[in-house]
Protein backbone atom coordinates (compact mmCIF):
# COMPACT_ATOMS: atom_id res chain seq x y z
CA UNK A 1 0.00 0.00 0.00
CA UNK A 2 3.25 2.08 0.46
CA UNK A 3 3.98 2.30 -2.82
CA UNK A 4 0.60 3.13 -4.18
CA UNK A 5 0.73 5.64 -1.96
CA UNK A 6 3.33 7.06 -3.14
CA UNK A 7 1.87 6.69 -6.68
CA UNK A 8 -0.74 8.76 -5.75
CA UNK A 9 1.25 11.46 -4.06
CA UNK A 10 3.22 12.07 -7.00
CA UNK A 11 -0.03 11.65 -9.49
CA UNK A 12 -1.02 15.39 -8.13
CA UNK A 13 2.80 17.14 -7.44
CA UNK A 14 4.63 16.32 -10.60
CA UNK A 15 1.62 16.58 -12.92
CA UNK A 16 3.29 19.53 -14.32
CA UNK A 17 6.70 17.84 -15.25
CA UNK A 18 9.58 19.45 -17.55
CA UNK A 19 11.47 17.46 -20.28
CA UNK A 20 14.08 17.86 -22.78
CA UNK A 21 14.36 16.48 -25.97
CA UNK A 22 14.72 12.75 -25.73
CA UNK A 23 17.76 11.01 -26.64
CA UNK A 24 15.72 8.81 -29.46
CA UNK A 25 13.90 9.04 -32.97
CA UNK A 26 10.38 8.15 -33.33
CA UNK A 27 11.30 6.76 -36.75
CA UNK A 28 14.43 5.48 -35.91
CA UNK A 29 14.72 1.18 -36.31
CA UNK A 30 15.19 1.16 -32.40
CA UNK A 31 12.07 3.18 -31.84
CA UNK A 32 9.93 1.14 -34.02
CA UNK A 33 11.11 -1.75 -32.53
CA UNK A 34 9.73 -0.81 -28.76
CA UNK A 35 6.40 0.13 -30.34
CA UNK A 36 6.19 -3.30 -31.86
CA UNK A 37 7.37 -5.10 -28.85
CA UNK A 38 4.85 -3.48 -26.99
CA UNK A 39 2.14 -5.35 -28.49
CA UNK A 40 1.71 -8.79 -26.08
CA UNK A 41 -1.65 -9.54 -27.76
CA UNK A 42 -3.95 -9.00 -30.44
CA UNK A 43 -6.75 -10.87 -29.39
CA UNK A 44 -9.62 -11.30 -31.01
CA UNK A 45 -9.41 -8.70 -33.89
CA UNK A 46 -13.55 -8.43 -34.74
CA UNK A 47 -14.28 -5.91 -32.55
CA UNK A 48 -11.14 -3.45 -32.81
CA UNK A 49 -11.43 -4.12 -36.65
CA UNK A 50 -15.32 -3.57 -36.53
CA UNK A 51 -14.21 0.10 -34.61
CA UNK A 52 -12.02 0.82 -37.35
CA UNK A 53 -14.28 0.26 -39.95
CA UNK A 54 -16.85 2.33 -38.42
CA UNK A 55 -14.58 5.42 -38.55
CA UNK A 56 -13.65 4.77 -41.66
CA UNK A 57 -16.84 4.51 -42.93
CA UNK A 58 -17.88 8.20 -41.00
CA UNK A 59 -19.84 6.41 -38.37
CA UNK A 60 -20.07 8.04 -34.87
CA UNK A 61 -17.63 5.97 -33.04
CA UNK A 62 -17.13 6.78 -28.90
CA UNK A 63 -13.72 6.37 -27.66
CA UNK A 64 -12.72 6.19 -24.30
CA UNK A 65 -9.86 5.88 -21.60
CA UNK A 66 -10.02 5.18 -17.48
CA UNK A 67 -7.31 4.62 -15.67
CA UNK A 68 -5.21 6.68 -12.59
CA UNK A 69 -2.63 9.55 -13.49
CA UNK A 70 -0.74 7.83 -16.84
CA UNK A 71 -4.10 8.01 -18.27
CA UNK A 72 -5.01 11.63 -16.56
CA UNK A 73 -2.02 12.96 -18.30
CA UNK A 74 0.01 13.16 -15.36
CA UNK A 75 3.80 13.98 -16.45
CA UNK A 76 4.10 16.36 -18.86
CA UNK A 77 3.81 20.35 -18.42
CA UNK A 78 0.17 19.77 -20.01
CA UNK A 79 -1.82 17.06 -19.67
CA UNK A 80 -3.34 17.19 -23.01
CA UNK A 81 -0.09 15.62 -23.54
CA UNK A 82 -0.66 12.43 -22.54
CA UNK A 83 -0.94 9.54 -24.57
CA UNK A 84 -4.65 9.24 -24.26
CA UNK A 85 -4.96 12.37 -25.75
CA UNK A 86 -2.55 11.78 -28.60
CA UNK A 87 -3.74 8.66 -29.36
CA UNK A 88 -7.19 10.04 -30.23
CA UNK A 89 -5.66 12.55 -32.24
CA UNK A 90 -3.78 10.11 -34.04
CA UNK A 91 -6.69 8.00 -34.75
CA UNK A 92 -8.53 10.63 -35.98
CA UNK A 93 -5.56 11.70 -38.89
CA UNK A 94 -4.83 7.94 -39.12
CA UNK A 95 -8.35 6.56 -40.01
CA UNK A 96 -10.84 8.77 -40.07
CA UNK A 97 -12.78 11.20 -42.69
CA UNK A 98 -13.44 15.07 -42.64
CA UNK A 99 -10.96 15.58 -39.82
CA UNK A 100 -12.61 13.01 -37.35
CA UNK A 101 -15.49 15.03 -36.41
CA UNK A 102 -17.55 11.66 -36.13
CA UNK A 103 -14.95 10.24 -33.00
CA UNK A 104 -16.03 11.47 -29.99
CA UNK A 105 -13.48 11.04 -26.67
CA UNK A 106 -13.88 11.11 -23.35
CA UNK A 107 -10.48 11.01 -20.77
CA UNK A 108 -11.61 9.63 -17.78
CA UNK A 109 -8.40 8.78 -16.03
CA UNK A 110 -8.37 10.24 -12.23
CA UNK A 111 -4.82 10.39 -10.20
CA UNK A 112 -4.92 8.01 -7.49
CA UNK A 113 -7.67 5.80 -9.27
CA UNK A 114 -6.81 2.33 -8.68
CA UNK A 115 -9.10 -0.88 -10.70
CA UNK A 116 -11.25 -0.50 -7.38
CA UNK A 117 -12.03 3.15 -7.31
CA UNK A 118 -12.56 3.08 -11.00
CA UNK A 119 -15.23 0.54 -10.67
CA UNK A 120 -17.00 2.77 -8.90
CA UNK A 121 -16.62 5.57 -11.61
CA UNK A 122 -17.28 3.75 -14.49
CA UNK A 123 -20.79 4.43 -15.71
CA UNK A 124 -21.08 7.83 -13.49
CA UNK A 125 -17.40 9.10 -15.39
CA UNK A 126 -17.45 6.72 -18.79
CA UNK A 127 -20.64 6.07 -20.29
CA UNK A 128 -22.39 8.80 -18.85
CA UNK A 129 -20.19 11.23 -19.70
CA UNK A 130 -20.10 10.26 -23.23
CA UNK A 131 -23.71 9.86 -23.43
CA UNK A 132 -23.01 6.58 -25.09
CA UNK A 133 -21.85 2.97 -24.42
CA UNK A 134 -17.82 3.18 -25.59
CA UNK A 135 -17.15 1.58 -28.96
CA UNK A 136 -13.40 1.13 -27.51
CA UNK A 137 -12.33 1.08 -23.93
CA UNK A 138 -9.04 1.40 -23.06
CA UNK A 139 -8.56 0.43 -18.92
CA UNK A 140 -4.92 1.51 -17.55
CA UNK A 141 -4.47 0.87 -14.10
CA UNK A 142 -1.33 -1.61 -13.92
CA UNK A 143 0.93 0.90 -12.16
CA UNK A 144 -1.78 1.76 -9.41
CA UNK A 145 -3.44 -1.99 -8.46
CA UNK A 146 -1.71 -3.67 -5.58
CA UNK A 147 -1.13 -7.46 -6.65
CA UNK A 148 -4.61 -8.49 -3.98
CA UNK A 149 -7.08 -10.59 -6.08
CA UNK A 150 -10.14 -7.67 -5.06
CA UNK A 151 -8.02 -5.76 -7.83
CA UNK A 152 -8.16 -8.64 -10.49
CA UNK A 153 -11.86 -8.83 -9.67
CA UNK A 154 -12.74 -4.82 -9.99
CA UNK A 155 -10.48 -4.89 -13.65
CA UNK A 156 -12.73 -7.92 -14.66
CA UNK A 157 -15.62 -6.04 -13.42
CA UNK A 158 -14.54 -3.03 -15.86
CA UNK A 159 -13.78 -5.35 -18.69
CA UNK A 160 -16.86 -7.67 -18.78
CA UNK A 161 -19.38 -4.93 -18.08
CA UNK A 162 -17.81 -2.66 -21.01
CA UNK A 163 -18.23 -5.91 -23.06
CA UNK A 164 -22.04 -6.82 -22.14
CA UNK A 165 -23.26 -3.64 -22.76
CA UNK A 166 -21.41 -3.34 -25.87
CA UNK A 167 -20.77 -6.95 -27.21
CA UNK A 168 -18.87 -5.15 -29.78
CA UNK A 169 -16.83 -2.61 -27.50
CA UNK A 170 -13.46 -2.89 -28.63
CA UNK A 171 -11.40 -3.25 -24.92
CA UNK A 172 -7.57 -2.88 -24.69
CA UNK A 173 -5.68 -3.98 -21.93
CA UNK A 174 -2.99 -1.14 -21.58
CA UNK A 175 -0.16 -2.01 -18.82
CA UNK A 176 2.07 0.69 -18.29
CA UNK A 177 5.37 1.09 -16.85
CA UNK A 178 7.05 2.56 -13.47
CA UNK A 179 10.05 2.21 -11.56
CA UNK A 180 8.71 -0.51 -9.22
CA UNK A 181 7.13 -2.62 -11.90
CA UNK A 182 3.73 -3.46 -12.53
CA UNK A 183 0.62 -5.85 -12.29
CA UNK A 184 0.46 -6.77 -15.56
CA UNK A 185 0.97 -10.76 -14.94
CA UNK A 186 -1.94 -10.26 -12.48
CA UNK A 187 -4.43 -8.84 -15.15
CA UNK A 188 -3.31 -10.76 -18.28
CA UNK A 189 -5.48 -14.31 -17.31
CA UNK A 190 -8.78 -11.71 -17.18
CA UNK A 191 -7.83 -10.44 -20.87
CA UNK A 192 -6.67 -13.51 -22.17
CA UNK A 193 -10.06 -14.72 -21.07
CA UNK A 194 -11.85 -12.09 -22.63
CA UNK A 195 -9.44 -12.23 -25.55
CA UNK A 196 -9.17 -8.48 -25.60
CA UNK A 197 -5.69 -6.71 -26.89
CA UNK A 198 -2.81 -6.23 -24.47
CA UNK A 199 -0.36 -3.63 -24.11
CA UNK A 200 2.81 -3.84 -21.81
CA UNK A 201 5.18 -0.89 -21.56
CA UNK A 202 7.07 -2.28 -18.88
CA UNK A 203 9.18 -4.39 -20.54
CA UNK A 204 10.01 -2.45 -23.22
CA UNK A 205 10.66 0.53 -21.53
CA UNK A 206 13.19 -1.54 -18.88
CA UNK A 207 14.59 -3.41 -22.19
CA UNK A 208 15.46 0.12 -23.68
CA UNK A 209 17.01 1.79 -20.40
CA UNK A 210 19.01 -1.26 -20.23
CA UNK A 211 20.75 -1.86 -23.47
CA UNK A 212 21.01 1.89 -24.01
CA UNK A 213 18.43 2.84 -26.48
CA UNK A 214 17.21 5.48 -24.71
CA UNK A 215 18.27 7.05 -20.74
CA UNK A 216 15.72 6.49 -18.34
CA UNK A 217 14.24 10.20 -17.91
CA UNK A 218 13.63 10.21 -21.50
CA UNK A 219 10.77 7.69 -20.58
CA UNK A 220 10.25 8.83 -16.96
CA UNK A 221 9.23 11.88 -15.53
CA UNK A 222 9.66 10.48 -12.20
CA UNK A 223 9.73 6.71 -11.14
CA UNK A 224 6.17 6.61 -12.55
CA UNK A 225 4.91 8.88 -14.62
CA UNK A 226 6.09 9.17 -18.34
CA UNK A 227 7.44 12.15 -19.94
CA UNK A 228 6.00 13.88 -22.80
CA UNK A 229 8.01 11.45 -24.72
CA UNK A 230 7.03 8.72 -23.02
CA UNK A 231 3.18 9.39 -23.54
CA UNK A 232 3.88 9.57 -27.08
CA UNK A 233 5.79 6.13 -26.99
CA UNK A 234 2.54 4.63 -25.27
CA UNK A 235 0.17 6.33 -27.80
CA UNK A 236 2.50 5.12 -30.77
CA UNK A 237 2.13 1.55 -29.38
CA UNK A 238 -1.62 1.65 -29.05
CA UNK A 239 -1.91 2.91 -32.68
CA UNK A 240 0.76 0.36 -34.18
CA UNK A 241 -1.86 -2.39 -32.42
CA UNK A 242 -5.04 -0.29 -34.35
CA UNK A 243 -2.87 -0.33 -37.65
CA UNK A 244 -1.90 -4.16 -37.67
CA UNK A 245 -5.42 -5.32 -36.80
CA UNK A 246 -6.31 -2.85 -39.65
CA UNK A 247 -4.33 -4.67 -42.04
CA UNK A 248 -5.22 -8.10 -40.73
CA UNK A 249 -7.94 -10.51 -41.83
CA UNK A 250 -11.02 -10.03 -39.55
CA UNK A 251 -11.55 -12.56 -37.28
CA UNK A 252 -14.64 -14.35 -36.46
CA UNK A 253 -16.75 -12.91 -33.95
CA UNK A 254 -16.46 -13.84 -30.23
CA UNK A 255 -18.95 -14.09 -27.51
CA UNK A 256 -18.75 -12.80 -23.57
CA UNK A 257 -17.64 -16.13 -22.27
CA UNK A 258 -20.58 -17.14 -19.82
CA UNK A 259 -18.19 -17.40 -16.54
CA UNK A 260 -15.92 -14.90 -15.45
CA UNK A 261 -11.86 -15.69 -15.10
CA UNK A 262 -11.80 -14.73 -11.10
CA UNK A 263 -14.17 -15.63 -8.65
CA UNK A 264 -16.57 -13.01 -7.39
CA UNK A 265 -16.08 -10.65 -9.94
CA UNK A 266 -17.10 -6.93 -8.85
CA UNK A 267 -19.60 -6.35 -12.15
CA UNK A 268 -23.10 -4.95 -12.37
CA UNK A 269 -21.88 -2.23 -9.78
CA UNK A 270 -24.24 0.71 -8.76
CA UNK A 271 -22.86 4.06 -7.32
CA UNK A 272 -24.73 5.20 -4.60
CA UNK A 273 -26.16 9.14 -4.81
CA UNK A 274 -28.64 8.94 -2.02
CA UNK A 275 -32.16 7.35 -1.17
CA UNK A 276 -33.42 4.72 -4.32
CA UNK A 277 -35.46 1.79 -3.95
CA UNK A 278 -33.15 -0.39 -2.76
CA UNK A 279 -31.05 1.98 -0.80
CA UNK A 280 -31.85 3.96 2.20
CA UNK A 281 -29.61 6.69 3.96
CA UNK A 282 -29.80 8.14 7.55
CA UNK A 283 -27.20 10.84 7.18
CA UNK A 284 -26.68 11.43 10.66
CA UNK A 285 -23.63 13.43 11.90
CA UNK A 286 -22.52 12.89 7.92
CA UNK A 287 -24.45 15.44 6.65
CA UNK A 288 -22.55 18.06 5.05
CA UNK A 289 -20.72 17.75 2.03
CA UNK A 290 -16.67 18.20 1.31
CA UNK A 291 -16.19 20.86 -0.99
CA UNK A 292 -12.02 19.68 -1.41
CA UNK A 293 -12.82 16.44 -2.64
CA UNK A 294 -10.22 15.32 -5.93
CA UNK A 295 -10.93 17.25 -9.18
CA UNK A 296 -10.66 16.09 -12.58
CA UNK A 297 -8.14 17.78 -14.55
CA UNK A 298 -10.31 18.52 -17.87
CA UNK A 299 -12.60 20.26 -15.77
CA UNK A 300 -10.90 21.20 -12.66
CA UNK A 301 -14.32 20.30 -10.88
CA UNK A 302 -14.69 17.48 -8.43
CA UNK A 303 -15.22 14.49 -9.27
CA UNK A 304 -17.13 13.09 -6.02
CA UNK A 305 -19.98 15.93 -6.05
CA UNK A 306 -21.92 13.38 -3.96
CA UNK A 307 -20.11 12.93 -0.46
CA UNK A 308 -20.90 12.43 2.90
CA UNK A 309 -18.60 14.82 5.07
CA UNK A 310 -18.60 14.62 8.99
CA UNK A 311 -17.44 17.87 9.91
CA UNK A 312 -14.70 18.83 12.86
CA UNK A 313 -16.43 19.61 15.92
CA UNK A 314 -19.81 18.88 14.75
CA UNK A 315 -22.26 18.95 17.79
CA UNK A 316 -23.74 15.77 16.49
CA UNK A 317 -21.85 12.18 16.96
CA UNK A 318 -24.68 10.10 15.26
CA UNK A 319 -23.22 7.56 12.45
CA UNK A 320 -24.20 7.10 8.98
CA UNK A 321 -26.53 4.41 8.19
CA UNK A 322 -27.37 2.61 5.04
CA UNK A 323 -30.23 -0.64 4.73
CA UNK A 324 -29.86 -2.24 1.58
CA UNK A 325 -29.73 -5.83 -0.46
CA UNK A 326 -26.50 -6.29 -1.97
CA UNK A 327 -23.60 -9.23 -2.35
CA UNK A 328 -20.86 -6.79 -1.87
CA UNK A 329 -20.31 -3.25 -1.14
CA UNK A 330 -17.71 -0.41 -1.74
CA UNK A 331 -16.62 2.12 0.56
CA UNK A 332 -14.20 4.89 -0.62
CA UNK A 333 -13.07 7.58 2.22
CA UNK A 334 -10.90 11.03 1.32
CA UNK A 335 -7.45 11.02 3.86
CA UNK A 336 -7.35 14.46 3.93
CA UNK A 337 -4.16 16.35 3.48
CA UNK A 338 -2.17 17.91 6.50
CA UNK A 339 -2.10 21.27 5.08
CA UNK A 340 -6.01 21.63 4.98
CA UNK A 341 -7.33 23.50 8.06
CA UNK A 342 -9.76 20.69 8.77
CA UNK A 343 -8.39 17.76 10.67
CA UNK A 344 -9.35 14.76 9.89
CA UNK A 345 -9.77 11.24 12.12
CA UNK A 346 -10.52 8.01 11.88
CA UNK A 347 -14.09 6.04 11.53
CA UNK A 348 -15.12 2.72 11.96
CA UNK A 349 -17.27 0.78 10.02
CA UNK A 350 -19.99 -1.70 11.15
CA UNK A 351 -21.73 -4.27 8.89
CA UNK A 352 -25.21 -6.31 10.63
CA UNK A 353 -22.85 -5.33 14.11
CA UNK A 354 -20.22 -6.64 13.53
CA UNK A 355 -16.59 -4.53 12.84
CA UNK A 356 -15.88 -4.56 9.52
CA UNK A 357 -12.58 -2.11 9.33
CA UNK A 358 -11.44 1.25 10.93
CA UNK A 359 -10.37 3.24 8.41
CA UNK A 360 -8.18 6.71 8.92
CA UNK A 361 -9.31 9.35 7.26
CA UNK A 362 -6.07 11.56 8.37
CA UNK A 363 -3.30 8.98 7.88
CA UNK A 364 -0.34 10.33 7.18
CA UNK A 365 0.93 11.28 3.05
CA UNK A 366 -2.55 12.37 3.06
CA UNK A 367 -3.06 14.52 -0.27
CA UNK A 368 -6.94 14.44 -0.28
CA UNK A 369 -6.47 11.07 -2.33
CA UNK A 370 -9.46 8.51 -2.20
CA UNK A 371 -9.05 5.05 -0.64
CA UNK A 372 -11.49 1.87 -1.49
CA UNK A 373 -12.57 -1.15 0.23
CA UNK A 374 -14.63 -3.75 -0.31
CA UNK A 375 -16.19 -4.35 2.89
CA UNK A 376 -18.09 -7.84 2.08
CA UNK A 377 -18.43 -9.45 -1.60
CA UNK A 378 -20.92 -12.18 -1.31
CA UNK A 379 -22.64 -15.07 -3.88
CA UNK A 380 -25.93 -14.15 -3.05
CA UNK A 381 -28.15 -10.92 -2.52
CA UNK A 382 -28.47 -10.00 0.82
CA UNK A 383 -29.97 -7.25 3.14
CA UNK A 384 -27.56 -5.86 4.56
CA UNK A 385 -26.95 -2.53 7.32
CA UNK A 386 -23.79 -0.96 6.98
CA UNK A 387 -22.86 2.17 9.80
CA UNK A 388 -20.41 4.39 9.65
CA UNK A 389 -19.37 6.28 13.29
CA UNK A 390 -16.29 8.03 14.37
CA UNK A 391 -13.95 6.12 16.33
CA UNK A 392 -13.54 7.27 20.59
CA UNK A 393 -10.36 9.24 19.73
CA UNK A 394 -11.81 11.29 16.67
CA UNK A 395 -15.42 12.12 17.96
CA UNK A 396 -14.25 15.79 17.25
CA UNK A 397 -12.52 15.39 14.20
CA UNK A 398 -13.32 15.09 10.39
CA UNK A 399 -14.43 12.99 7.68
CA UNK A 400 -15.56 12.03 4.60
CA UNK A 401 -17.32 9.40 2.13
CA UNK A 402 -16.31 9.83 -1.01
CA UNK A 403 -18.50 7.37 -2.65
CA UNK A 404 -19.98 4.14 -2.49
CA UNK A 405 -21.39 1.41 -4.39
CA UNK A 406 -22.83 -1.84 -4.81
CA UNK A 407 -23.27 -4.93 -6.74
CA UNK A 408 -26.91 -6.53 -7.13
Amino acid sequence: MKRILGVLLMSVILACSMTSEPSFERDSDDYQKMVKSALVDTGNNFRLKTVIEKIKKGDKVYIAAIGGSVTEGAGPQDFKDGYAYQFFKSVKKEFAPDGGKNVYFNNAGLSGTPSLLGRLRYKSDVVDVLGHEPDLLIVEFAVNDGGEEVYNQSFEGIVRDALLANPECAVIALYSAATYGNTAANKKKVASHYQIPQIDMLPVVNDAIKNGTFKKEDYYADYVHPTKYGHTLMSDSLLYLLKTVDNAKKDKKVNVPSETAVKKALTNVVRILGDDDNVKITKGSFDSTDDSCQTLKKTNKSDFPVNWHKKQNSSSSEPLVLNLKCKAFILTYKVQGNWMSEKFGKAEVYVDGKLAGTYDGGAEGGWNNCEARVLFNGTEAREHKIEVKMHPDSEKLGFTIVAMGYTE
